[in-house]
């Protein structure tokens, strides 16, 4: 087997400033190589760089592609999260350094749409003929508003759902069937009272932290922090963004949430004894729910979110202008992101395919989960990811969501009152957001 090379991607970002960009379904395989460039068949070893973060599946697949390839190679550049994505600012602003194929995450997805001459357009090297494949607001996300620039291929998304313990449901005479608990959190307003009850009758809090339950309903709404068409920020005049605002910091004030940071070790044994009661978890984070309590199968079950879908997360595979072989290193993406792949890495990783023409295929229809009491995750999901709205982030959507869940850190941590927490947040927005647009976020001193 063909060894697939792996470097680092630490401390390019430290070398350059990023300064000129401040402001910133058949499941038949689709690309065989008769359908290649022609130089792609030759005898000649064609190098592609790749960058990737994070834990994506995606390795596996490259080491596929590269065996059905032979004349291919692929150079894995691994780096953090936020590395990859302020290093390809990095590379753009200094003019070399780019690979030949980025990911890059839905929150920064606007960010570099701001500066279409970096990227190439995948459009007419055949993403035109594809869009039909991918779920619909998945793929507006990664065009411009015509849809005549493509920026990248979708990969997998985070559909979002209710994670919850049924006996702590059932101790407080609360419905623990799936059907019938959703029904009676249909929404957001009827979600607080029954975290209330759960209180009341079993001591136990409702959620495990603000922050996330903030997401969840602000992710509901189509337009956010930014106006789509001017791009202005609206964050104070917009109900959506003061709603969620409103459901965080009344769930804390009725004292339901446990104030337990996602991924760490007291939120896993808090999973594992049942501290709380829900979590509301995208389609990604069961891995990390079973990974920190391997202990907890069979403690937990999955139904529907209030108030309709959402979604938190997800990426699409780019092509830097400065590539040499954008050609080879489309039909490259188009290969790792057709639905017979994403349905591969599903069935592996349970990464979310963004093609909803397999979500009848059994394996993902009919897949059920043990660790949640045999809940059928594949309907489940694929339901809620057939259902999501259309969601604008605005370019400096990264900065404001740090500044946001800091202040509601403070309220929760009783640093601050709501008002002093939002009051404070609006004004580092505005200080912020004139700052160099990858400065880190500030954390509330209250």
């Amino acid at each position: 087997m063909r060894t697939i090379r792996r470097r680092s991607l630490h401390g390019i970002g430290a070398l350059l400033t990023c300064a000129a960009l401040a402001g910133c379904v058949s499941l038949q395989p689709r690309i065989n190589v008769s359908e290649l460039p022609e130089n792609r068949q030759s005898e000649e070893t064609l190098e592609l760089n790749m960058w990737l973060y994070g834990s994506t599946g995606l390795e596996s697949l490259v080491e596929q592609y590269e065996e059905q390839h032979p004349n291919v190679n692929i150079n894995l550049i691994h780096s953090t999260y936020e590395d990859v994505h302020n290093n390809l600012q990095t590379a753009f602003a200094s003019g070399y350094g780019a690979p030949d194929v980025s990911l890059i995450e839905v929150s920064f997805m606007e960010r570099f749409k701001k500066f279409p001459d970096y990227f190439e357009n995948l459009g007419p090297l055949g993403a035109f003929d594809i869009a039909g494949e991918y779920l619909s607001w998945k793929w507006k996300q990664a065009t411009n508003a015509d849809g005549s620039f493509v920026y990248g291929l979708p990969t997998d998304i985070g559909p979002v759902a209710v994670v919850y313990n049924p006996k702590l449901y059932e101790a407080a005479g609360l419905p623990t069937e799936r059907e019938r608990l959703a029904e009676a959190m249909s929404t957001w307003e009827d979600f607080l009272e029954v975290g209330k009850r759960i209180k009341e009758k079993t001591g136990k809090p409702m959620i495990d932290q603000i922050r996330t339950l903030y997401r969840m309903v602000l992710f509901q709404a189509d337009v956010q922090y930014f106006d789509p068409d001017t791009g202005e920020l609206i964050i104070e005049t917009n109900p959506a963004v003061k709603e969620a605002w409103n459901v965080a910091v009344r769930a804390s004030e009725l004292g339901l949430s446990a104030y337990e940071t996602t991924w760490s070790p007291e939120w896993a044994r808090g999973i594992a004894g049942g501290e709380f009661a829900t979590i509301l978890s995208p389609s990604w984070m069961l891995n990390d729910i079973k990974t920190n309590a391997p202990g907890a199968e069979g403690a937990w079950d999955i139904t529907y979110l209030p108030e309709g879908s959402g979604n938190w997360g997800g990426s699409y595979l780019t092509i830097p202008k400065m590539s040499l072989h954008k050609e080879e290193a489309f039909a490259f993406i188009r290969w790792l992101t057709d639905p017979r792949q994403q349905l591969t890495l599903y069935k592996t990783l349970n990464n979310f395919p963004s093609t909803p023409g397999i979500y009848e295929d059994p394996a993902i229809r009919n897949k059920t989960d043990p660790f949640f009491k045999d809940a059928p995750v594949g309907r489940i999901f694929s339901d809620i990811a057939k259902e999501v709205r259309p969601m604008y982030e605005g370019s400096k959507q990264h900065v404001v969501t740090q500044i946001m869940e800091a202040a509601l850190d403070a309220v929760e941590e009783q640093r601050s009152t709501p008002d002093e927490a939002w009051n404070e947040a609006m004004s580092l927005i505005q200080k912020q957001l004139r700052l160099e647009p990858w400065e880190k976020g500030v954390r509330m001193t209250k």
